[in-house]
């Protein structure tokens, strides 16, 4: 029976990765030129473009991540990332948006930078937005390898190697549309999950009533106790700060690019921020109960228990599924975004046929994906390597960018300048 059991969670988990992969192939449509392939055909809907920004911005760390640090660190942390992620959406689609008209016809950051400053700025933005993704991308590889341990007990590298595989098939074949619709049924799968999630634990406490004891009496969930003039508050104004500038990453700039017009862009972006702060607000709430269930774990161990505890035959299923499909929205998203810089912005821009961009993006993108399993399967330090990788795009791309969105237009040496200054 156990083994039953135990098999209705590999079906579940396996036929997720085959829905992805047919519904990635039976979208991809027949992209007749880069752009296309790119940012689609501007045809896609407000609700779409919504989902695909939602399960773009969230990631499989993430999920890790808030459970252990809301887990740990209370309202130090909570504060951070529901004012700073939630407002960074916000300033991105309400202030930002408005004034990215004249970019909705690029491809890409580099693009629209190369298009005021030439192509070696161009150049020079691309492969600092490239090497800004290679880490995150073999992070969310990671996460598939590591919540695939904790719910089954499996640590080859065949599952992986599959779920990898089949998101660089989608990705690489259709185009940002195959990605866009596989983005979907990801952001309802965990939209769902978590939600399911926390009602199983509520219903499992012994006391409902400890939640209000903890939110009355733990310091670390008290604003007198948690808000003031301390090196911890201090590290949680700067973490919020962090989270609330508007980096604008190739995922995301590219998701802007596809929508019609700039109302469109505040809309979805201001729809996402909502949906985002919801998804957020259920993880810390998820956290909050398993405080309140079992106090003095390590936050290495909060993923754990709570799958050994709460995770029955048939949910764990589910609750792979949900972690794996945080983890490949965002991983897809990222590996096409950075096909397309890699065929539009890093290699020679004359190139006497579009088609042969097309064929580079997705070339390309098998070798990104390639290239970032190989790292997700070895011993690395994938967290250094991420922020390592993430300091190339910000100062180097992001502070040119965003003076060229408000108006401040440069020369080319100035902004060659600021780029070495940054680097």
């Amino acid at each position: 029976m156990t083994t039953t059991l135990a098999n209705v969670d590999i079906v579940i988990f396996v036929a997720f990765l085959v829905i992805n992969l047919i519904i990635g192939f039976k979208y991809r449509g027949k992209s007749k030129n880069f752009k296309e392939y790119a940012i689609g055909d501007k045809k896609f809907s407000t609700a779409t473009l919504t989902a695909t920004i939602v399960a773009t911005w969230m990631s499989g760390s993430l999920l890790f991540y808030t459970l252990e640090r809301t887990y740990s660190s209370g309202l130090y942390f909570i504060i951070a990332v529901v004012l700073g992620t939630t407002g960074g959406l916000l300033i991105t689609g309400r202030v930002i948006g408005p004034r990215m008209g004249k970019f909705l016809n690029t491809v890409s950051v580099p693009e629209a930078l190369g298009t005021l400053y030439g192509k070696h700025v161009q150049a020079i933005a691309g492969i600092s937005g490239v090497l800004s993704k290679i880490g995150y991308i073999a992070i969310q590889f990671k996460v598939i390898s590591k919540i695939l341990t904790i719910l089954f007990n499996y640590e080859g590298p065949e599952v992986t190697i599959i779920s990898a595989t089949i998101i660089i098939l989608y990705s690489a074949s259709g185009g940002v549309k195959a990605v866009t619709f596989t983005d979907v049924i990801q952001f309802i799968t965990f939209g769902t999950l978590l939600p399911v999630l926390a009602l199983v634990i509520w219903n499992h406490l012994k006391d409902p009533s400890q939640v209000a004891h903890l939110l009355n009496h733990n310091p670390l969930f008290s604003f007198r106790e948690v808000v003031g003039w301390t090196p911890e508050f201090m590290g949680t104004i700067i973490l919020m700060c962090y989270f609330i500038t508007p980096e604008l990453p190739p995922q995301l700039f590219q998701r802007i690019a596809m929508a019609r017009d700039v109302t469109q862009v505040k809309r979805s972006m201001t729809y996402a921020a909502a949906v985002f702060l919801v998804i957020t607000l259920c993880m810390i709430w998820i956290a909050m109960l398993l405080l309140v269930d079992q106090p003095g774990l390590e936050p290495s161990q909060v993923v754990q228990y709570m799958v050994s505890q709460y995770a029955y035959p048939g949910l764990k299923g589910f609750l792979g599924i949900g972690v794996i499909a945080l983890a490949m929205s965002t991983a897809d998203s990222a590996l096409n975004s950075c096909a397309v810089i890699i065929a539009n912005d890093i290699l020679p821009p004359l190139r006497p046929k579009q088609q042969s961009s097309l064929k580079v993006a997705r070339w390309a993108t098998f070798g990104l994906g390639g290239l970032a399993l190989l790292m997700a399967l070895r011993d690395l330090d994938l967290l250094e390597l991420l922020l390592l990788s993430a300091s190339f795009y910000a100062p180097i791309v992001i502070i040119p960018m965003l003076l060229t969105i408000f108006g401040f237009q440069t020369s080319r040496r100035v902004v060659f300048m600021a780029m070495g200054a940054g680097f």
